[in-house]
């Protein structure tokens, strides 16, 4: 091949789907591809017209017209276009037309089917159906679903090691340790070396059962050159091999030097199970100091739960535990320090910790449904004190303040059952804009504490109204039709400015372009039905079962909110290990070739039932 050859293979193989081809594809394609240079405002191809090509955009930018003259869509490098022509037989459907002077690789419309139908990797990613791209991109991206360690490594879960040396004798050893707060300690060589390992086990067994003295040396006691680990070795190895050895601790070793220890109990952490672990020190927290310590580890969890590819419902319940259980632990506190509550109450949250959809820290939104023997006079100061007390602990632990005043500290948000049926009865019976903010908060609502009939009475009284006023549900879907899909403009892709962080580039907003769409239809859906849960996913299943989408659409909705979810997740954990505070907006050059089509796919699907929404509750008339 010649310079030129060459250049062209190099392009081919760094562009999807195209980069698990056999070297001798890539020089077959490499052979076949023609260079097409077409200036700005050229059709590359002409509806009706017959087109022996698919285009692979090498530099530049294309419009895709359909054939009523409205825009498709907007393709740059490392696009391909005029493919589905070629699939169909040659005949073109849609103008290409290039809005800058663009470069194209144009593959021979017999070869490009030739290798559409050799590999299915290439299959599923031109594939006309964009639900089956996007669960083969999941499959993708989940990869061995179980394998929980499998992308960590040791060096992510050690600890800083304690040295002593081999002379120090075993009570100043085990002092050290009671002031390190450690159960392991190494011990090196004169060379600084390691030559053992002590554990408190070793205290056990070697001293006190033995009567040994506690002035005899640690090197008595100490197991004799200690299996190793490396900072870069698996963590599910390390597992195995402890498991096998029957080891709770192991030296991790680079160069000749202890850089660090592992215990089993570590590892264990890191599996979904993390969060039990944490609930339950929670749980044991005496004062708020302890809880917003705890509450630290919340964003390294995030990026372990992402590590182990778990799905971001799981992900989602998972680091909601940890939120919830804190509130639980603030409100049993508030309750010791105040005392017994003079009235029954049920304390709420709503939004994504209602829905058990939490990502990181986010502000709060929860309230107090009080019952109706509640006497101001006689109970206010009481749970005006509680409210209070919690709230400040949330906003301690990293759970700020809510912008909007949702909190059970504001008057209107402590309510007894009475005033909390009239609110409800408004927002339904009466839909105005205010109202419909408030009804994408509070109909997202879950009892974390007190009594839960309050709620349950109260809930099931909403799902009678919501099921029968049309009116209500035609301005909850005008309502969820201002959350659009950002596919569009430049390079296909919407891009928002992060309002709360003046520095930030632009990117996509993937919570309100892409969750929240898929949640406010989820929400619409269930209380046009009549259906209770709150969870998203849990909303689509029982919309299916009671056949208020297809199963087929609901699969295909489900694929598109795992995705979105996903890249969402991945890009705030990437951002959790390069020391910056989350958010939501992805910017598309963070995102392979690959990753901008399936997110494409997905908002695609996304936008597609809207549409559907909005011809079925009649919204439009409401937006």
């Amino acid at each position: 091949m010649d310079i030129e050859q060459l250049a062209i293979r190099d392009y081919l193989a760094k562009c999807s789907p195209l980069t698990e081809l056999p070297a001798d594809v890539l020089d077959e394609l490499t052979r076949a591809v023609q260079i097409q240079r077409v200036p700005q405002g050229t059709d590359i191809l002409s509806i009706g017209a017959e087109n022996p090509f698919a285009f692979l955009i090498r530099a530049g930018a294309v419009d895709v017209l359909l054939q009523s003259g409205d825009w498709y869509g907007r393709f740059g490098e490392g696009d391909w276009v005029g493919y589905r022509s070629v699939m169909r037989g040659g005949k073109v459907s849609m103008t290409v037309q290039a809005i800058e002077d663009t470069l194209l690789y144009a593959v021979p419309g017999e070869l490009f089917l030739s290798v559409l139908e050799r590999f299915e990797g290439v299959r599923q990613y031109f594939s006309e159906r964009k639900p089956e791209r996007l669960r083969h991109a999941l499959q993708e991206i989940r990869g061995n679903d179980g394998l929980a360690l499998v992308a960590m490594h040791v060096r992510d879960l050690m600890k800083l090691p304690m040295l002593v040396g081999k002379s120090d004798s075993i009570q100043q050893v085990a002092r050290q340790m009671n002031e390190f707060d450690t159960q392991t300690v190494m011990v090196t060589g004169d060379d600084g070396g390691l030559c053992g390992i002590v554990t408190d086990v070793d205290f056990r067994k070697r001293v006190v059962a033995e009567g040994r003295s506690v002035d005899a040396p640690i090197a008595d006691i100490m197991t004799l050159n200690p299996l190793t680990l490396a900072p870069r070795d698996q963590a599910s190895e390390a597992l195995l091999l402890m498991s096998r050895r029957n080891i709770r601790h192991l030296p991790v070793v680079e160069n000749g030097d202890v850089v660090g220890v592992v215990s089993a109990s570590d590892l264990l952490r890191t599996q979904s199970s993390s969060a039990v672990y944490l609930v339950g020190d929670i749980f044991a927290a005496n004062d708020v100091a302890r809880l917003a310590e705890l509450s630290k580890n919340l964003p390294k969890m995030l990026v372990s739960l992402v590590k182990q590819s778990l799905p971001a419902n799981d992900i989602g319940q998972s680091i909601t535990s940890v939120g919830q259980a804190i509130t639980r632990r603030l409100l049993v506190m508030a309750e010791e320090k105040f005392g017994v509550p003079p009235v029954p109450y049920a304390f709420i949250v709503a939004g994504s910790m209602a829905r058990r959809e939490q990502t990181a820290h986010s502000d709060q939104d929860n309230g107090m449904i009080l019952s109706d023997a509640y006497n101001e006079a006689e109970h206010g100061d009481y749970f005006r004190a509680v409210a209070k007390y919690v709230s400040d602990g949330l906003d301690a632990c990293g759970y700020i303040y809510c912008p909007g005043n949702v909190m059970a500290t504001n008057d209107q948000w402590r309510q007894p059952l009475a005033v909390w049926r009239d609110y409800f009865t408004n927002w339904i019976e009466s839909p105005q804009p205010k109202a419909l903010m408030y009804a994408s908060i509070f109909f997202d609502l879950r009892c974390l504490h007190g009594d839960k009939r309050l709620l349950e009475d109260l809930q099931a009284d909403i799902l009678v109204k919501t099921k029968v006023q049309t009116r209500f549900q035609a301005f909850m879907a005008g309502n969820a039709l201002s959350h659009k899909p950002p596919v569009g403009f430049f390079r296909g892709f919407v891009l928002d400015k992060d309002s709360k962080d003046a520095d930030a580039e632009k990117g996509m907003d993937m919570k309100k372009r892409g969750v929240v769409p898929v949640i406010d239809m989820a929400r619409l859906y269930a209380l046009a039905s009549g259906l209770s849960p709150i969870n998203t996913w849990e909303r689509l299943d029982a919309i299916a079962e009671a056949g208020g989408m297809t199963p087929s659409t609901v699969d295909d909705l489900r694929d598109a909110f795992e995705f979105i979810s996903m890249v969402r997740l991945q890009h705030q954990a990437k951002q959790i290990e390069n020391g910056l505070k989350p958010n939501n907006h992805v910017p598309p050059e963070e995102l392979s070739a690959l990753e901008r089509r399936h997110l494409k796919d997905a908002f695609e699907v996304i936008s597609t039932m809207q549409d559907s929404m909005a011809s079925r509750y009649q919204a439009d008339r409401f937006r």
